[in-house]
């Protein structure tokens, strides 16, 4: 019998590197501008919870645009958040959208959720984004033990606030690489 055991599904993908999965050369950690970033971005339609006036939850589509050699996995993602326990609702997403500096929504390999409730709180304390964050009493905010987190960690994907930035903890942030 063998000592080892694994846990996890492991995909062997064709790339050198996260680099060249991203931006289609192992050297390059960047697009210069939008006009280059577009021609890697996917659109993806997901099924996500809505919650209702009543506090009911129904089904509803959302799509997002995302880097096309990310759709598989940000599909899956989205589907584990359907999936579990929680029914996390969600109202607003941000895939790829071009902001220039080091964003990795510039390489569509980030996605915003509920931005409005999953605020960016700076190192001062001071709100840069949104306007709160209440995990337990708003559904829209992430709980930091949560089935979107679980989601987006499962995937390889890394939440802000677990990130320790030097500027602060963006609440509604997941990337890929981190950034």
């Amino acid at each position: 019998p063998s000592l080892f055991s694994f846990e996890k599904e492991f995909t062997i993908l064709p790339w050198l590197n996260a680099n060249e999965m991203i931006y289609g050369d192992p050297e390059k950690d960047s697009f210069a501008n939008a006009a280059e970033a577009l021609p890697y971005m996917q659109t993806i339609s997901v099924k996500a919870w809505r919650l209702l006036p009543s506090g009911d939850k129904t089904t509803h589509t959302i799509t997002l645009l995302v880097n096309k050699n990310l759709a598989e996995t940000a599909k899956k993602i989205f589907a584990e958040i359907y999936n579990g326990s929680e029914k996390f609702p969600i109202k607003a997403t941000a895939g790829y959208q071009w902001r220039g500096g080091t964003s990795q929504h510039n390489a569509g390999a980030a996605i915003d959720l509920n931005a409005n409730e999953n605020y960016f709180l700076a190192a001062d304390g001071s709100i840069k984004a949104g306007s709160f964050w209440q995990p337990g009493s708003n559904p829209y905010s992430i709980r930091p033990d949560g089935d979107v987190l679980q989601a987006f960690n499962n995937n390889g994907w890394h939440w802000s606030p677990d990130m320790h930035w030097s500027n602060g903890a963006d609440y509604m942030h997941f990337s890929l690489l981190g950034r």
